[in-house]
């Protein structure tokens, strides 16, 4: 049977638009927001204990490592780790450090339970696990186990590969990472689904999708036709983009606007935007916590030049 090559172009093209029309071609936008802790319930429980009026954990560090019986490590190992775990903790935005003892804080120790580092002519091999607990008065609210795996090889020989110095300090940043992404919120991204727009319209989405948010706003504002609920969600959706760049509250509070709008216009039935809006809910509230916390964090620690946990 013989097929016409026109009659075939034609019929993709038909396919293609049904696609796109039916709702499985929407477009989407990838923007930055925040995960919640992985430990959620534990690091809500210690917030409530303390009386956290911010809404973030203040922890008091125990500046020396223990040791569980029979072990015994590097005295630089032990370094690396307590200052990977106060690097780590500044660039939350959402722990503090108090270097003053008190009884409404909260306290971290940190405990090695297995340290072994071998060598041999062609690799290096050990295992690294710690423990750290959280407590208050000596009653402990968290603790958590974690391990990394040294393994490195290579056919040139031992001095091709890594120092020792390099290789604990990778250790200690895994492992002091491994506790904020458990009890702090982290950075990360989300896709966002976009509603469809009047053709006039259409070009905000690409500036959106090639990051020109502000052009994507701007051409949003000079909008003079019908401001419906597709309108205020993607709308939202530009300022939010906007504002995930730099933290901004004020940007985050005209997304919060744009999103109530499209709530009401569309009378909280269409999918995709209380979805949005539930995401973006989230996202608000933490990052106001960030707001004070970024500034208690340069108080405390004179540099307000914090970045987040990727």
């Amino acid at each position: 049977m013989k097929i016409d090559l026109r009659q075939l172009l034609g019929f993709i093209l038909l396919a293609s638009f049904a696609f796109s029309i039916s709702g499985c071609g929407q477009t989407k936008l990838l923007i930055g927001t925040y995960s919640p802790p992985k430990k959620q319930k534990e690091v809500n429980h210690m917030l409530e204990t303390i009386d956290s009026k911010s809404g973030y954990l203040d922890l008091e560090i125990y500046n020396k490592v223990i040791k569980a019986d029979g072990v015994r490590t590097d005295k630089s190992f032990d370094n690396k780790l307590l200052s990977s775990l106060k690097k780590f903790i500044t660039q939350t935005n959402f722990i503090s450090i108090n270097s003053v003892a008190d009884q409404s804080n909260l306290s971290l120790d940190t405990k090695v339970l297995i340290y072994n580092y071998k060598t041999t002519a062609n690799r290096i091999s050990g295992v690294v696990s710690v423990e750290f607990n959280i407590r208050k008065e000596g009653s402990v609210f968290y603790t958590q186990n974690y391990k990394y795996n040294i393994n490195r090889y290579s056919k040139a020989g031992i001095a091709s590969l890594p120092s020792k110095g390099v290789i604990l300090a990778q250790a200690s940043d895994y492992l002091a990472k491994k506790l904020i992404k458990d009890i702090s919120p982290v950075a990360t991204q989300k896709l966002v689904t976009l509603k469809a727009l009047p053709s006039k319209l259409a070009y905000t989405t690409k500036y959106a999708q090639g990051k020109n948010y502000e052009g994507a706003i701007k051409g949003m504002l000079k909008y003079q036709g019908e401001k419906t609920d597709a309108y205020h969600f993607n709308l939202a959706v530009y300022y939010e983009a906007l504002a995930s760049q730099s933290d901004s509250i004020e940007l985050l509070t005209k997304a919060d606007e744009h999103y109530e709008e499209a709530m009401i216009l569309s009378e909280g039935n269409d999918e995709i935007i209380v979805n949005g809006k539930m995401k973006f809910d989230n996202y608000y509230s933490i990052i106001k916590k960030v707001a004070d916390q970024k500034r208690a964090n340069a108080k405390n620690n004179k540099n307000d030049n914090f970045e987040l946990l990727d």
